[in-house]
């Protein structure tokens, strides 16, 4: 058994503990306390806290080297078009050093779970074999409806029709059922921008005309929103949202029906000038919400993937939120939402041992603001116990 004391634990689930001890054995939590119910030698940490490892719910890790050159201009669906044309020009090599890259920048920045929406299947065997624990969501779009092989499927972790715009009913539902039938996870973009809002309750807009002049069946516009098209098609139960920015009362009682979750980007939402998040609506309505990244390419500049980047502008938009609250949402909030409630996204005897050791100030008194404002690599990461990072 080895014991790790740090000025702070936050077990997240439970109150914080000054002074605190973890101790891990065989990759797992065996205990969590005050370092007086301990005895025996000890790591000490220092003046740091010691925390679950973040959660990204939400990330595109092989566009990570996109960062900064797919630049917003005009709308929503130019930069869609813009980055579908850059994905075009990538080789296989590309992507899979795109994604090496994101996850050196989440690993040293405190992550240790992510839910990877993973573009291609070139990817899903590069990710199996990482230190990080790396839930893959292999992406399925079929634009004009062509069938869909299920054959790259056995080795994701979830599946994620794109969003109901690029991805056909009965692709949804092909997913949905692969998904629940094997407790995986299933993801999707829903009611992102105004242009898919415009797309299918008024059949009008940018993105509307471009699909419709790709050969996309438009029959399933006009008939409210993309939210109600995704609940009649039975694909909604479980299911972990990205964005839900342009949500009715409606939409946000039948995600809490279905007890789907979302998943809110805040950078990425800022980068792309949606509408404000409807945070207040969605909490009052009993779905919950988490925190994710998106991708790099998301964004005017160098992304690092760090999920305390998020939880400070999430906090800055919504300053009734306190910091220990963002902190639950990018541990135990997401945890539960990608099947992992128990084995990580809380301190807490039996679940693995996913810590990071984040450096405090010396005269921190809210922990959970210090790990918050904190900046630069974590002191130490660990993933099933063992080091991923370490920059003590």
């Amino acid at each position: 058994m080895h014991l790790y004391r740090a000025k702070f634990v936050l077990p997240i689930a439970a109150p914080s503990i000054e002074d605190g001890v973890v101790a891990v054995e065989r990759g797992r939590i065996a205990a969590v306390g005050p370092r007086a119910d301990f005895s025996g030698p000890f790591t000490d940490l220092g003046e740091c806290a010691l925390l679950p490892g973040f959660i990204n719910a939400h990330c595109h890790l092989d566009y990570t080297d996109m960062a900064g050159e797919v630049p917003m201009r005009g709308s929503f669906t130019d930069w869609l078009g813009d980055i579908t044309a850059r994905k075009r020009g990538w080789s296989a090599a590309q992507f899979a050093v795109s994604a090496c890259n994101g996850l050196i920048a989440a690993s040293r920045s405190g992550t240790t779970t992510v839910c990877d929406i993973a573009s291609t299947p070139v990817n899903l065997g590069l990710m199996a074999g990482s230190p990080m624990r790396v839930l893959s969501c292999l992406e399925l779009i079929d634009v004009a409806g062509q069938p869909v092989e299920e054959s790259p499927w056995g080795c994701c972790a979830g599946l994620s029709p794109h969003a109901p715009f690029t991805a056909s009913a009965a692709l949804y539902q092909q997913a949905h059922a692969y998904c629940r039938k094997r407790s995986r996870i299933f993801t999707t973009h829903l009611a992102e921008s105004l242009d898919e809002q415009a797309m299918f309750e008024e059949s009008r807009g940018w993105l509307y005309e471009r699909l419709a002049a790709l050969g996309r069946p438009m029959n399933d516009c006009g008939h409210g929103s993309s939210a109600a098209l995704l609940d009649r098609l039975g694909v909604l139960h479980g299911a972990l949202v990205a964005h839900a920015n342009c949500l009715n009362d409606d939409d946000m009682a039948m995600l809490a029906r279905a007890k789907a979750t979302v998943v809110h980007c805040p950078s990425s939402h800022r980068f792309f000038g949606h509408p404000a998040f409807p945070l207040e609506r969605l909490r009052a309505a009993g779905v919950p919400v988490c925190l994710g990244t998106d991708s790099a390419a998301s964004g005017p500049r160098a992304v690092e993937l760090d999920m305390r980047a998020e939880m400070r502008q999430f906090l800055a938009v919504f300053r009734a939120m306190r910091p220990s609250e963002a902190l639950a949402m990018a541990t135990a909030v997401a945890a539960k939402a990608l099947k992992q409630a128990g084995v990580t996204g809380t301190l807490a005897a039996g679940a693995r041992a996913d810590m990071i050791a984040v450096r405090l100030g010396g005269e921190e008194r809210d922990a959970a603001l210090g790990v918050v404002e904190s900046r630069g690599a974590v002191l130490l990461s660990m993933v099933n116990g063992k080091v991923v990072h370490d920059e003590r």
